[in-house]
């Protein structure tokens, strides 16, 4: 596996074919909102995760205990995740260069950090579900940073 692109694994859930219609998508800039989904399991894919503000709420709501976090990366960015492994994030990587970051709050969201600023936020429990499927056959091959 030499690519993993976060983009085409989104497409790949909008054009799967048991899905009668593509899943929706909601669009948000408050910051507030997306932080107030993180609950459990978050599972977070790519180099870079949104804004400063962003990145600050992931790691205060995994070191208050609201969280716990698992970061699949490519090599070159995982020493970016040590502040995320410091409080007690498992990081992985795979040899690969992705296209975009996702997080998937188990069962809850997906949540895509647009690069113009702003969220894309699916909450549908089918595509959830597809996404967290997809995304845990990376996990078995990815390798422990």
């Amino acid at each position: 596996m030499k690519r993993v692109l976060v983009a085409s694994a989104a497409a790949a859930l909008v054009s799967a074919p048991v899905q009668a219609q593509p899943p929706k998508m909601e669009r948000t800039s408050d910051l507030g909102v997306v932080l107030a989904l993180m609950k459990g399991q978050v599972d977070m894919y790519g180099d870079q995760f949104g804004s400063v503000p962003f990145q600050r709420g992931i790691l205060s709501l995994l070191q208050s205990g609201a969280i716990t976090v698992r970061v699949l990366t490519s090599p070159a960015s995982a020493p970016n995740m040590k502040p995320l492994k410091a409080l007690g994030a498992k990081v992985n990587t795979l040899p690969s260069r992705f296209t975009g970051s996702m997080v998937i709050v188990q069962g809850k969201a997906v949540i895509l950090p647009l690069k113009q600023g702003g969220f894309a936020v699916m909450r549908g429990p089918a595509e959830i579900g597809q996404m967290q499927g997809l995304m845990e056959q990376y996990w078995r091959v990815s390798k422990p940073y």
